[in-house]
Parts: C-alpha cells; sequence; structure tokens
C-alpha cells in the first residue's frame, strides 16, 4: 500500500486504513477502494467492498488470492489487478476518474524491480512495533507444490539494486528491520552484494531463507556481519519422501543439523517451521519434529498443516483426486481457522488438527521454553536478546489454542 501511495499524483487524497487494528470508516467520502487480499482474508475483503459498493463507490482488488482467482474477485468489486500493481495503478486511477474502469488489469510480474518507493506517511499513528518493513526481492527460484509465492511468481526471482535497497532502509530510519521477502537468499551472489552494502548502517534485521544457500559458510558470516538477528526457515518435514512430494528438493535432511550449528556459531537465530499432512506422515512424525526443534533449540517453531491454496499444483491434485472437503474453503461459512480443508492420504482431517495442537503445546509449554531459553550463547545471550526470546515464547504459548476455531470473514 505504501508503494502505490507514491505512485499516487497528487491531486488524490490517500487514506489508509489497517483492518486489523482499527475501524474502517465506512462513511468517509470516497471515490475509489483498493483491498489488498490473500486467501484467509478473501472472504473478509469481499464483506468491505460490498459495504462500499452499496454506496456506489467502486471497488479495485489487488494481491495474491486476486491474482490467483480473478474470476472469483471480480464477482465482488469493479475491478481486478492480476499480477504487481505498479505499472497499471496510474492507469486504474485514470479510469476510475474518468468513470470507465476495466474489469481486469494485468500487472506486469516480470519488470525489473527498480526506482520503487514508498511513502510511509501511510502508517503514521497506527501503533505499529518500531519495525521497518522492507522489499528487497520478489518471488522464490523453488517451486514448492503447497506454495502460493511460487503459483503468483511462476518460479522466477527478481531483485531491487543494493543501493535503492539501502537509501529506503536509511529513510525508513529504523534500526530493526523485517525484510519481508520470500526468500532473501533466493540469489546468493545478489544476496552477499547486499549484505556487504548493509554492514556499515548498524541495523538488526530479519528475513525468510532457503537452506539450499545456507550451507555455505561464508555467506551465514556475511550475513551476520551485516547485523541478520534470525532468519524464518522452512524445514517442512523430517521425512525425505514428503520433500519429494512437495517439490522441496532442495532441502536435505541429513544436513539440517550442520547448517543450524552453522547458524548458531554465527550467532543467527532460527524460526523453523514445519508443515503436517503429506502422504508419508503418521502419528510420530509429530513428536519426531518436536524433539528436533527442542533439541536443536529453536528460538521459535511453527507446527502447521498443510494448507491447498488455490492456484496451487496441491490444490489443483487434490481437486483432481476429489480430496478437497470443501472446493472454496475460504469462503465457506462453517470453515474454521486451524481446520484441515482436505483428506490427508495417512492420517485423517482431525488427527492431523488435533495433532499440530499437541506438537504446538509441547514446543511452547514452560519446560521447553527454559531449556532452550539456558542456550545462553544463542537464544539468550545479550539481555536484549533474552528479552525478545522470553516475550515472544510466551505470546506464542498464549496462542497455542487462541485463534482455532474462528471464522474467516470477522465481524463487523
Amino acid at each position: 500500500m505504501a508503494r502505490l501511495a507514491a505512485l499516487t499524483p497528487a491531486d488524490w487524497t490517500v487514506r489508509f486504513f489497517d483492518d486489523r487494528l482499527e475501524p474502517i470508516d465506512y462513511g468517509a467520502e470516497t471515490d475509489l477502494v483498493a483491498i489488498s487480499i490473500e486467501t484467509y482474508t478473501a472472504r473478509r475483503g469481499y464483506r468491505i467492498a460490498a459495504r462500499y459498493r452499496e454506496r456506489g463507490v467502486p471497488v479495485v482488488f489487488g494481491g495474491y488470492h486476486a491474482t490467483l482467482c480473478a474470476a472469483e474477485a471480480k464477482a465482488h468489486a469493479d475491478a481486478v489487478c492480476v499480477g504487481e500493481a505498479e505499472a497499471v495503478w496510474a492507469e486504474i486511477l485514470r479510469d476510475a476518474d474518468g468513470g470507465r474502469l476495466k474489469p481486469f488489469y494485468s500487472g506486469d510480474r516480470t519488470r525489473e524491480l527498480r526506482a520503487l518507493q514508498a511513502d510511509r506517511r501511510i502508517f503514521k499513528g497506527k501503533n505499529y512495533l518500531p519495525v521497518a518493513l522492507i522489499e528487497t526481492s520478489r518471488g522464490c527460484p523453488f517451486q514448492c507444490n503447497f506454495c502460493s509465492i511460487a503459483a503468483m511468481y511462476r518460479g522466477t526471482y527478481r531483485r531491487r539494486p543494493a543501493r535503492e535497497i539501502i537509501e529506503e532502509v536509511r529513510q525508513a530510519g529504523e534500526k530493526r528491520v523485517f525484510f519481508v521477502d520470500d526468500n532473501i537468499v533466493g540469489d546468493p551472489v545478489g544476496a552477499r552484494e547486499l549484505f556487504e552494502a548493509l554492514a556499515p548502517l548498524g541495523i538488526r534485521w530479519i528475513s525468510q531463507a532457503s537452506l539450499n544457500a545456507l550451507k555455505n559458510e561464508a555467506l551465514i558470516q556475511q550475513m551476520a556481519r551485516s547485523g541478520c538477528l534470525g532468519v524464518l526457515i522452512g524445514f517442512e518435514s523430517l521425512n525425505g519422501q514428503n520433500l519429494a512430494a512437495m517439490g522441496k528438493r532442495i532441502n536435505r535432511v541429513e544436513e539440517y543439523r550442520d547448517t543450524l550449528a552453522r547458524l548458531r556459531r554465527a550467532g543467527i537465530l532460527v524460526y523453523g517451521t514445519f508443515i503436517f499432512g503429506y502422504p508419508h506422515d503418521n502419528l510420530a512424525s509429530f513428536g519426531e519434529s518436536v524433539r528436533f526443534a527442542q533439541k536443536e533449540k529453536l528460538f521459535l517453531a511453527a507446527f502447521n498443516h498443510l494448507v491447498p491454496f488455490p492456484g496451487t499444483p496441491l490444490y489443483q491434485d487434490l481437486a483432481r483426486e476429489d480430496r478437497l472437503r470443501y472446493r472454496q474453503w475460504w469462503l465457506e461459512e462453517t470453515f474454521r481457522f486451524g481446520q484441515v480443508p482436505f483428506n490427508p492420504a495417512g492420517l485423517t482431517s482431525v488427527e492431523v488438527e488435533q495433532e499440530c495442537m499437541r506438537a504446538r503445546g509441547a514446543f511452547y509449554a514452560w519446560g521447553s521454553i527454559l531449556r532452550r531459553g539456558l542456550n545462553f550463547r544463542g537464544n539468550t545471550s545479550s539481555p536484549s536478546r533474552a528479552w525478545i526470546f522470553w516475550l515472544l515464547n510466551w505470546m506464542l504459548k498464549r496462542e497455542v489454542a487462541q485463534k482455532s476455531g474462528i471464522p474467516l470473514g470477522g465481524e463487523e
């Protein structure tokens, strides 16, 4: 949204609402509403759009879900941006101003990521954490069958020029940065150029990274020197057959421990994620993953069930095999957060739901938190790290069952 605000001509007035944090002022005068949706927020986005369209205000949808389910989104809006909005935003505004919005706008997903600006003034007063969200790349070079990012970008990966990223970091003015990339090391050569440029800034940053590049000790050390505090890594499974089934052949279970040892030596914290519901999972898989995460003293970990996002090969396979419990689970009134919306091959959907919950409960039990917290050379090696460790683990302990059972779409 900050990118689009920066591209909006001065004769337009921009107001930004974050529906997670504040009520929307539906009565405010406006000529156009733009809503970004992903699959879990699609139903909520459609409800918001309906309120405006009842008043005769045109609505345009964009985002991952709008791109992957364009026809569905169009049924709830006047226009849909398919792909990246920067290239077509000026056209959308001109057409809206002239009352002639087209049904669909096709945003180029291959153009170079240059001269991207962000108008962060729209975030003022939102009471966000003092962390700058900055993008250094888009996409991922790998094509895991469950991944909506791979479906959106079709296995492509583009990086912004390092000098432009550095300038944006300076303009943001925060010492803590979350690089929102799906894979910050998707291009290891470009990543090393970026890390070298970041080192003099004295920031602390986190991001997401794939395991294949983290076999390189020199790259990891350079990440640490550039200010890397931690990375989210998708381990996904401890079963090689499951990794092959999901198309994640870059992950090799036999290399997990060595990679984690390299990251520990560099002082980089790890948030590890695991997915359950693939054919070679059984009831023992959950406990094995928890014990692995505990033994490796992961800073944080997630134990989630597989989600068939629309547009992904996984979704298409499950639909073809008639294993979807709901054809459009994201619109289903009876669907609740935490439910498995398909029938797994090796376990029942209820077993996967319950075992994921138990795995989270075990990892965030006080004894587990304490044992990982006693890792004074890693998780709690400084007062600031210790504070973050105890705060985040306490928060995630509270949230183990908090979101389960929540309907999608929200209430007015």
